[in-house]
């Protein structure tokens, strides 16, 4: 009779060693349960202790459609995946915010964006009914906000990747997954390195004079910074990514450039409405 902690709990099968030969799952010890194998399991998922990590982000900054040239071709295991990236940027982004430029203030909703009269009857109407004091609901609408801000950020990598499958809708060889995935490469390089290590350098740097990153990063400079980054990474990518020609990267990272303002719209309407549906 066979021993049932033997068996592989998934498929039935008798298990010769730690995995099974049929399914591959691994036998559930005493060790596995513990909280730090789950931390350690966490960590080992990000940066990988055979080097996907750091082969990732030497690509990710030296040849920016290589990851993305890989992924569609099949070369997966070799790096992070493009949403394991993407979510690492995220954390680190969460953990650490020194350029909020995703979050978006209960005022720009109200009176900034071309959706605005709409956003403005929705929270004057709440206001009416509940009596809430307007500043009271702002302070609550923003903190909740300043959350769902980074939380929401697979909505741009969605709306990108979209966008790219149609610049490329004659490209019967690419599927939308392919798409994602350089958009979720693409944005894992602009938070960790746009919106963390450059303004991180910025303000070391300054922190010797009298002036802060604050005075000089407004949302004028921050949208010319996006932009040129957009273009120019974009321009890479696709090339590097998509095996297209010079002259077809360059429309399709400029037409990317301008979509940039309706996907940030579109981003910011959704971000006020999950934000607004869980203050009220």
């Amino acid at each position: 009779m066979v021993d049932q902690r033997n068996v592989c709990v998934r498929c039935g099968e008798e298990l010769k060693g730690v995995f099974c030969y049929s399914c591959g799952e691994k036998k559930l010890e005493r060790k596995d349960k513990k909280l730090s194998h789950f931390f350690e399991e966490l960590i080992a998922s990000v940066f990988v202790a055979d080097g996907k990590f750091l082969s990732t982000i030497k690509l990710l900054i030296t040849r920016p459609g290589e990851l993305t040239r890989n992924f569609v071709i099949g070369i997966r295991r070799k790096y992070l995946s493009p949403l394991q990236l993407f979510f690492f940027a995220n954390l680190i982004y969460f953990i650490f915010p020194i350029i909020s430029t995703f979050n978006t203030s209960l005022e720009v909703q109200m009176y900034q964006l071309p959706y605005s009269s709409q956003i403005e009857k929705v929270v004057i109407t709440h206001l009416a009914k509940s009596g809430e004091n307007k500043e009271l609901f702002k302070t609550n609408y923003e903190r909740v906000s300043n959350s769902n801000g980074k939380l929401l950020l697979i909505i741009l990598v969605v709306l990108q990747g979209l966008f790219l499958k149609l610049l490329f809708f004659k490209r019967e060889d690419l599927y939308l997954i392919d798409f994602f995935a350089g958009s979720a490469y693409f944005y894992g390089f602009y938070i960790l390195f746009a919106l963390v290590l450059f303004p991180a350098l910025f303000n070391l740097g300054v922190g010797l004079f009298s002036f802060s990153i604050g005075g000089m990063m407004n949302e004028a400079t921050l949208s010319i910074i996006l932009l040129a980054v957009v273009i120019v990474y974009m321009y890479a990518l696709i090339k590097g990514a998509y095996s297209t020609s010079k002259a077809g990267a360059i429309w399709r990272s400029l037409l990317l450039g301008v979509f940039l303002i309706p996907s940030f719209i579109i981003y910011r309407y959704i971000l006020f409405w999950v934000t607004f549906w869980m203050v009220v």
